[in-house]
């Protein structure tokens, strides 16, 4: 068994570094990619297992503890990108597709060609309903209008 000092493995691990012709970060990045030159993947497992003796148990425990909460923030990033990226696919469709939903609903008349007025009835049971057949185009828009209205709203939210 070959005992090496702190500074002997210091050296060590410095050479290995200057070896790879790139900066600590830069190979510390690129491993973390998997982006390694065939030649590094060697040096970089002697650079960690060098850290390792270096920090001996205590900075293992350390590095544990911060490994598992980087993976809970990994997977709370992931889950609010699931969550909110259909909403704002949907958001966005709305901006787009409202002047076009706009344009079509403006092409329906706005009054009843005999009646003149859009709006229902107050008694019976058609309280719902346009005042007759030709009034129906005209009670829709009125209905759309509402309609777009509200997601105009919302979309500037």
């Amino acid at each position: 068994m070959t005992k090496q000092t702190a500074e002997e493995l210091q050296a060590q691990r410095a050479q290995l570094i200057a070896s790879t012709g790139m900066t600590e970060t830069v190979l510390r990045e690129r491993a973390a990619a998997f982006q390694l030159y065939p030649e590094h993947p060697e040096a970089w497992s002697a650079v960690e297992g060098i850290d390792y003796l270096l920090n001996g148990d205590e900075g293992s425990a350390d590095l544990d503890e911060a490994r598992a909460l980087a993976a809970r923030w990994e997977g709370k990033y992931f889950e609010l990108v699931e969550k909110y990226t259909p909403l704002a696919a949907q958001a966005v469709a709305v901006r787009r597709w409202l002047p076009v939903l706009r344009r079509a609903v403006e092409a329906l008349p706005a009054k009843c060609l005999y009646h003149g007025d859009p709006t229902p009835s107050t008694g019976g049971w058609r309280w719902s309903e346009a005042c007759c057949d030709t009034g129906m185009p005209a009670r829709r828009r009125a209905l759309a209008e509402e309609a777009l209205n509200a997601l105009m709203e919302e979309a500037t939210v």
